[in-house]
């Protein structure tokens, strides 16, 4: 049951605040930004973005600067203890928790990720914006008194509207949502979505230009090997995204085993960034600037491979010390510069230059290898560019990215942004049906003849002696090799198996489970315990009721 059939108000109430929820979350955006802006504009004069702050400073200035703003960060959040700890923020609250945010605990996150971005940090400005935004989009639910579902359902449109009117892209805001926080793309969470970020959009034009945020010289006609050398960018893009999603994990990971204050931790990743700053300025801030230079400038490879270096330690410095603050800029940087370098090596191969074209496709490709939101990726850069002739090298870069990271098993980059609750962890475990048919292998073609016959299942589950899941056999192909054995008691063949049948973990998330659920075709799956027994399976309609319950809009 959707929000706008519960409510005596109906749709035209629930569009109406969706509007409204996109109104608030880009005046919340924006007020985030010129606060921004008017500090550092007080501590260092001018309106330059933070390179050229770090290049105009002294080496000592440089180093120390970041030090002083991630104490003062790291003070600020020690006055929330409970955010080192447990971090409850606008993605969690809308994809597990019950829509509320915390006032005091999201304005303490800004102050302090204000202390760290206007202090040169390599982190993004768009997480505390979409944080706000998220608040500012709470509020019609918290005065209205409104349930979970709704609640829940204004906090997505105020991500929505954050992410719209950070980045002046609409659609995308929509997508991120639904694709990264929901993992599922709906007509009924869709609609709201995207009028919530539409009117974000509206908003945004009446304060500010209505410009794309990346303004692209004019496009050169590509030669006939482009196509593959972007589809090779993606594969390149999706190999390297398991790399950066474990340098961050690591530097996490050693900041936590540290025995100092957080404001201390703060602090040294501070003074890592003000160290790398000494070797290039383009380490300070998230980027943008940096990104816009290569669009209109050819980098030497050199000059690039180190600035990528200094950018990728810094960034890692940053988050894992604990600074509050996005991922996002840094990880379209990251893949700016990527694209360039590839760029670098299609000229020498072919003599062709390259153009900017490179740039975008490979920010495209290593934002959807790194959040495996592949359409929001593709509809993000086209937004932010407002270049149509870019769509075919984003979608080839998009979907080899996209496909490798697959391959490779690797989660999205904010998976730790989304923990599983201590109820949506045994949800599976919970749902389950138990006493599942199967069949022990080594099982003969009787067997499983009476097998289908009195299950009347599409595929039949095989054990092996210990009640491991070995795979299933489906119907059809079993029906294929019962018409030409005329032997029923021979053993059936192996390659009959499905080796590869979907399975479901028994620690599976709800969306996990969900994901995999919708790509199967069947009416249920099996469970998997942890080492690999059959423990029962799970229906897909338990499987919607259950989370019609938690998001009755999806």
């Amino acid at each position: 049951m959707t929000p706008h059939r519960s409510s005596p108000f109906g749709l035209p109430l629930l569009l109406a605040v969706a509007a409204l929820t996109g109104c608030l979350g880009a005046l919340a955006t924006h007020g985030f930004r010129l606060l921004l802006d008017g500090a550092s504009r007080w501590l260092f004069g001018g309106d330059g973005g933070p390179v050229q702050v770090a290049g105009a400073l002294s080496p000592g200035l440089r180093v120390l600067t970041p030090v002083i703003g991630g104490i003062a960060a790291g003070w600020i959040l020690q006055q929330l203890p409970q955010i080192r700890q447990h971090a409850s923020d606008y993605m969690e609250s809308i994809a597990l928790g019950d829509g509320r945010l915390s006032l005091r605990a999201t304005l303490l996150r800004a102050a302090s990720s204000a202390m760290s971005i206007v202090s040169g940090s390599s982190i993004g400005r768009e997480g505390s914006m979409i944080q706000l935004a998220a608040l500012a989009g709470s509020l019609p639910a918290a005065l209205a008194r409104l349930g979970t579902a709704h609640r829940r359902l204004w906090l997505a449109c105020g991500a929505a509207a954050g992410v719209s009117a950070a980045y002046n892209t609409p659609v995308a805001g929509a997508l991120f949502v639904g694709e990264i926080i929901l993992r599922s793309v709906t007509i009924e969470t869709l609609g709201p979505l995207l009028l919530a970020a539409a009117g974000a959009q509206l908003t945004s034009a009446c304060l500010f230009a209505d410009t794309a945020i990346y303004q692209l010289p004019p496009l050169t006609t590509q030669g006939d090997s482009s196509g593959l050398g972007f589809a090779l960018l993606g594969i390149v893009a999706g190999l390297l995204t398991p790399g950066f999603q474990l340098l961050l994990h690591r530097s996490k990971a050693i900041f936590g085993q540290l025995p100092l204050p957080l404001w201390l931790k703060l602090g040294l990743g501070g003074a890592f960034v003000g160290g790398l700053s000494l070797l290039t300025p383009h380490v300070w801030g998230n980027g943008y600037r940096t990104v816009g230079q290569l669009l209109h400038t050819a980098w030497p490879l050199g000059l690039l491979l180190g600035v990528l270096t200094c950018k990728l330690l810094a960034t890692a410095a940053a988050t894992g010390s604990g600074a509050v603050g996005g991922i996002f800029t840094p990880t379209l940087f990251v893949g700016a510069v990527l694209g360039a370098v590839c760029g670098h090596a299609i000229t020498g191969l072919t003599g062709q230059p390259a153009g900017p074209l490179w740039v975008v496709a490979g920010m495209g490709a290593f934002l959807a290898a790194a959040t495996q939101a592949p359409l929001m990726a593709i509809i993000m850069l086209l937004e932010m560019t407002r270049t149509p002739g870019a769509a075919v090298p984003l979608m080839l870069a998009v979907a080899t990215a996209h496909l490798t990271v697959r391959l490779l098993g690797c989660r999205s980059i904010y998976a730790h942004a989304l923990p599983k609750s201590e109820k949506d962890r045994h949800a599976v475990l919970d749902i389950m049906q138990k006493n599942t048919p199967h069949l022990p292998y080594p099982a003969s073609l009787r067997q499983l003849a009476d097998a289908f016959a009195h299950w009347r299942w599409q595929h039949v589950y095989i054990t092996d002696p210990r009640r491991g899941f070995m795979g299933a056999v489906p119907i059809h192909e079993f029906h294929a090799i019962q018409r030409q054995e005329s032997d029923p008691d021979r053993r059936i063949p192996d390659a009959l198996i499905r080796l590869d049948f979907p399975r479901v973990s028994a620690d599976m998330s709800l969306a996990e489970s969900l994901e995999l659920m919708t790509a199967h075709h069947g009416e249920r799956l099996p469970v998997i315990g942890a080492k690999g027994e059959l423990l029962g399976h799970l229906r897909k309609n338990d499987l919607l009721k259950l989370l019609g319950t938690r998001w009755p809009f999806l």
